[in-house]
């Protein structure tokens, strides 16, 4: 994307939503069933929830309700390997109130105020909680929520006593490890021309979508894919793909190598309560099995739930076609090494989940780096990390490890290196990536879009 229309989309939306990343934790201990959150309503010394009770009982039915919650969301996704589950008996307290005046950019005060109440009142880190997720009242902030990517902490920023289950959802995403996700546009299907990362892609709530799943490649950097449903091509011919949240068994991810990197192919259809406006089959560019960083590849600069029909990489011979859809699985033709498919089924061997496994020991991350207003965003639609490890300036960057890292399960995630900035102008949302502070510390990615501004350009058919 271009500097001058990032910045215009930016400001003619006046969003930019921003979450947190550097080296990472684990967001609960390694192979756990569940992780503790403690969620904590906060005042500001002069600025309240409107109303306690009411606010309350939001939070408690969006993060641990039976519906569609924070807890059922990751049940759901992850098949019942992990969830996040309320860390007291009362699931939600407060509010306690902050020493601080409202403001958007004072989260490292917000977080140890609050851990240090929680603290006096018994509640331990480690002992009696893994996740602190902070509810603020409404603040004119240009992010609706905060989230550090492989870390322990979120803020959320509600409004008329009500807190976004979508933000939720994209926050607790950061936690387990995941970035925002964007999207490369290859008009014609060819992979060797496509376009910049630009704007997200809805294939995940971390890309904006809260009534999808998480994608296959990010299944398969939680582990949390069944060892035969993960399979790489090693030649020509046919595959059948199930859907990724359906009662099917078979293949769910199918890898198409192509030298240093590869494709990722999944069929996505409602299932559940996932994947609601999803139907068609999407594809990952993933770079030397860096499946934490896959990009979604489109075919159309506007249609982002679009799937994919024919792919190429003429260099390194390699075509995909999808040549059937039905409720039950999507059938696809691989051709290798310039070999034209066959009609029989094509040969593959089986990724264990170990082989995607991170083994590098985690860090602890606490705080997110926070522009005092959006013109403090990098909204270039550069790279502000780049990929030789090195800052924009050529000290080194701290945090570039963590790009080489492969992906893994919760408890070994790893947090993302900057990346470019993304914008929609379907639901009025900008993901700024960037590395501030010497490259210490990451933006890595938080949900924007105030529930007014969403009324109202769903009003003008936006």
């Amino acid at each position: 994307m271009h500097t001058r229309i990032g910045r215009f989309l930016a400001a003619a939306a006046s969003l930019t939503t921003l979450a947190v990343g550097a080296s990472s934790a684990p967001a609960a201990a390694d192979d756990a069933k569940e992780g503790r959150v403690l969620v904590v309503m906060a005042d500001f010394s002069d600025r309240a929830h409107p109303d306690p009770a009411v606010m309350r009982a939001n939070a408690i039915d969006k993060y641990f309700g039976p519906g569609e919650s924070l807890t059922t969301y990751f049940r759901e996704v992850s098949g019942g390997r992990f969830t996040f589950v309320p860390a007291v008996k009362e699931k939600v307290i407060g509010p306690l109130t902050l020493h601080q005046k409202a403001g958007c950019s004072e989260l490292r005060e917000i977080r140890e105020d609050i851990e240090a109440q929680v603290t006096a009142k018994g509640l331990v880190r480690k002992e009696d909680w893994d996740n602190l997720s902070i509810v603020l009242p409404h603040l004119n902030c240009y992010w609706a929520g905060m989230g550090s990517v492989g870390g322990r902490y979120t803020w959320l920023n509600t409004g008329g006593n009500d807190v976004s289950e979508t933000t939720i959802r994209h926050e607790f995403g950061h936690n387990v490890g995941l970035g925002h996700q964007v999207r490369y546009t290859c008009e014609d299907g060819n992979l060797v021309d496509c376009g910049e990362r630009a704007a997200v892609t809805g294939r995940s709530p971390m890309g904006g979508n809260g009534a999808a799943g998480l994608s296959a490649t990010q299944l398969i950097r939680m582990g949390w894919l069944e060892t035969a449903e993960h399979q790489r091509a090693t030649g020509s011919g046919t595959f059948t793909l199930r859907p990724l949240y359906g009662a099917q068994q078979g293949i769910r991810a199918l890898e198409v190598p192509m030298g240093k990197e590869s494709l990722v192919l999944e069929y996505r259809r409602p299932s559940g309560s996932l994947d609601k406006n999803l139907d068609g089959v999407y594809a990952y560019r993933v770079t030397e099995g860096r499946y934490h960083t896959a990009v979604p590849i489109v075919l159309s600069t506007t249609e982002r739930n679009e799937g994919v029909t024919e792919l190429r990489d003429d260099a390194g011979k390699v075509t995909v076609k999808v040549t059937g859809r039905t409720a039950d699985a999507a059938t696809v033709t691989v051709g290798l090494d310039g070999k034209a498919p066959a009609a029989e089924a094509a040969p593959s061997t089986v990724v264990a989940p170990g082989e995607t496994a991170d083994t590098t020991v985690p860090q602890e991350v606490t705080d997110p780096a926070v522009p005092t207003s959006s013109t403090d965003v990098d909204e270039s639609g550069t790279d502000s990390a780049r990929e030789d490890g090195a800052q924009e300036g050529g000290a080194p960057s701290a945090v570039q490890s963590a790009e080489a890292a492969p992906s893994g399960k919760v408890g070994f995630t790893k947090g993302l290196p900057g990346q470019n900035l993304a914008a929609t102008g379907s639901d009025g949302t900008t993901l700024t990536l960037t590395a501030v502070g010497g490259g210490a510390l990451l933006i890595g990615g938080a949900f924007v879009a105030t529930r007014h501004t969403r009324r109202r350009r769903a009003a003008q058919g936006h």
